[in-house]
């Protein structure tokens, strides 16, 4: 008989945790469903608010590439003459205050190597939402100058001043478009368009709360031969190291 009682005690409690596990699992899917739906719901100018929000920050890649060495892969530690291999990166993203440049606009500069003065990418980020495709767009600036505004992220009064004339656009058509949402913002150029003579480029983003990701490759435009691109398209995957602002 007590035999028979201990049995039917522990029945009785698997099936209990049947339930809260089910239970668990329902609340999760509801949860999921519902921060899904509001995402839905959100307008095109909530998710660039929400851009604007997540991406400043500073970033780096070393946990990824902690992680990639450990099994073997390719690293770009010094020179950028690797095959496939990743580069370590620090990314710095600044909200800055240029009307000329529209109301939502972004300092980014990245470094590889881990050296400061080793620009990766320099760049003035423009977002808007197009009001004629109702899309969120980046519109991407480079400096002409390239040393003027270096470390100019830890001091943001360096740019006061700064206009279109000492800027170059990549153009309209090479706009990163915020595609889809899914917890995260994917943004990249459209197809072939960011095209300049025999090549195009691929620039994407995959922007998280507490991670940006992004990967980048030029194909030749008559035979999809890949002229260049690092870890073979796979995403550096950055880490976030300061809060948001």
């Amino acid at each position: 008989m007590m035999k028979f009682k201990s049995v039917y005690r522990s029945a009785a409690a698997a099936a209990a945790i049947l339930v809260l596990s089910a239970c668990a699992t329902t609340n999760s899917q509801e949860t999921s469903s519902a921060s899904a739906a509001a995402t839905a719901e959100m307008t095109q100018a909530q998710h660039l608010a929400k851009i604007m929000e997540w991406w400043p920050g500073d970033y780096n890649n070393d946990r990824q590439l902690v992680q990639l060495e450990a099994e073997g892969k390719p690293i770009w530690r010094v020179d950028d003459t690797g095959k496939g291999g990743h580069i370590e990166v620090t990314s710095h993203y600044r909200v800055v205050d240029m009307p000329e440049f529209g109301e939502n606009v972004l300092y980014v500069e990245e470094t590889k190597h881990g050296d400061p003065t080793n620009i990766f990418r320099q760049r003035i980020y423009e977002l808007y939402v197009d009001d004629e495709t109702d899309q969120v767009r980046v519109t991407l600036w480079t400096f002409k100058d390239k040393e003027k505004y270096v470390g100019a992220w830890r001091d943001l009064s360096r740019l006061n001043g700064l206009t279109k004339e000492e800027m170059s656009s990549f153009g309209r058509n090479c706009d990163l478009v915020m595609a889809q949402q899914d917890g995260k913002y994917h943004l990249a150029m459209n197809g072939k368009d960011c095209a300049f003579g025999e090549n195009y480029f691929s620039y994407q983003v995959l922007l998280g709360p507490d991670s940006f990701w992004f990967r980048d490759k030029i194909t030749r435009l008559a035979d999809e031969v890949v002229i260049s691109q690092a870890g073979e398209f796979t995403y550096h995957e950055l880490d976030r190291l300061t809060p948001a602002n």
